[in-house]
């Protein structure tokens, strides 16, 4: 599931970034502004959409974003007017970036107890995957077959490879719901799947501070990662990069990504999610500074290696976090309000980036408030920490 959203994350996007403004006569501003206006529908969806993944199986809704984000991508194909391709980027947000991935981790933390963050940051290698192989060959199939024919590619493979592999994957889902239907198991046997936090529905969590105070934070990886990828184009140029050198280097990122995502899955195993929160934002904070002061072409792998810590640590950190704080029974529903954060996030971030460079404040100059607002999240999380222990006990 994780690596099918990639036609809906701004990696993948964003490759499309030069032909869609070439195409639609659009500037870095205006594209900004409607991929955050076609985001923030996004998000405005899945926070009602969300709570399905409490309520239906998850292989059916898994296969049906699949469906909807392969329609998508043909629509894409396709396009001819601006209003279609604000919706069209609409529905790629919703079914990719934030439906499938959202599917993907809820069922993560709800199958798995003892081992939810190695799951978790096993679950997210799809991200890695997908992050590593993409961008570069996005960029170089968009140069050989033209980027209408690479979304009618992405439309079949979606359909023809990760809807019959996921089908036949979940056909026997670890909770067992099949067997014991089946009679083949003991209905009353003790399991770790036994929800917990009953009282921590959508309403009670929405009047709880506490969720008020963990949200900014984690709202800066998506908001200030998709931005500098969303406006690679801007950033290679007025660091007198190569675009393709750039996107070669995208598997730094990815291989970051992995090797943090697993070593952060087996810390919070052993320390809980919440003792890790005041370091995830560090590195975020350190790439944003090196964007700020370096311009060599061997800053870029740097850049990436600080990216990816981050990256890496937030699905197995943040996703393991809203278990440990608010239990498993309404997990879906909780987790769908996070991830609309989220998505909201990465919506703000290229639009504001945007609006920015057309004002002449060069990604560079904007990278520093960047850094700055990822150490004063790390600075939150560390007085929250009280909190968090004491919220954990309780559950």
């Amino acid at each position: 599931m994780t690596l099918a959203t990639m036609p809906g994350q701004t990696n993948f996007i964003a490759q499309f970034n030069a032909s869609l403004r070439a195409d639609f006569g659009l500037s870095h501003g205006a594209f900004g502004g409607f991929y955050t206006l076609a985001t923030l529908a996004s998000a405005c969806t899945l926070v009602f959409a969300g709570v399905l993944a409490d309520k239906v199986e998850a292989r059916l809704l898994a296969i049906g974003s699949i469906a909807g984000l392969a329609v998508t991508a043909l629509v894409m194909s396709g396009l001819q007017h601006i209003a279609l391709l604000v919706i069209a980027l609409a529905a790629l947000r919703f079914f990719g970036q934030g439906m499938l991935a959202h599917i993907a981790m809820t069922t993560m933390s709800r199958w798995f107890n003892r081992f939810r963050g190695r799951a978790l940051s096993f679950a997210g290698l799809g991200f890695t995957v997908g992050e590593a192989a993409l961008p570069f060959t996005i960029t170089l199939s968009i140069a050989a077959f033209g980027w209408r024919n690479v979304w009618l590619g992405t439309a079949c493979m979606l359909i023809a490879v990760l809807v019959p592999v996921i089908w036949y994957l979940l056909r026997d889902p670890p909770d067992g719901k099949r067997a014991r239907a089946a009679g083949t198991v003991n209905p009353d046997a003790p399991t770790s799947l036994r929800p917990t936090g009953q009282k921590w529905t959508r309403t009670a969590v929405l009047r709880d501070p506490l969720f008020y105070a963990i949200i900014p934070g984690i709202m800066a990886p998506p908001a200030i990662g998709t931005l500098f990828i969303f406006h690679q184009a801007h950033l290679t140029e007025i660091k007198a990069w190569d675009l393709t050198l750039f996107t070669a280097f995208f598997p730094f990122l990815s291989g970051t990504v992995a090797i943090s995502s697993v070593f952060a899955g087996f810390l919070v195993d052993r320390f809980g999610a919440w003792r890790l929160m005041p370091v995830v934002l560090l590195p975020l904070a350190g790439a944003c500074l090196l964007i700020g002061t370096l311009s060599p072409q061997w800053s870029i792998p740097l850049i990436f290696i600080c990216f990816g810590l981050t990256q890496g640590m937030m699905n197995p950190i943040v996703g393991a976090l809203w278990v440990e704080v608010y239990g498993t029974a309404h997990i879906g529903a909780v987790r769908s309000l996070a991830t609309a954060a989220l998505v909201a996030a990465s919506a703000v971030g290229p639009g504001i980036a945007g609006y920015l460079i057309d004002t002449g404040v060069e990604l560079t100059a904007q990278a520093f408030a960047y850094a700055a607002y990822c150490l004063a999240g790390a600075v939150l999380y560390l007085a929250l920490q009280p909190r968090f222990r004491r919220r954990g006990i309780a559950l």
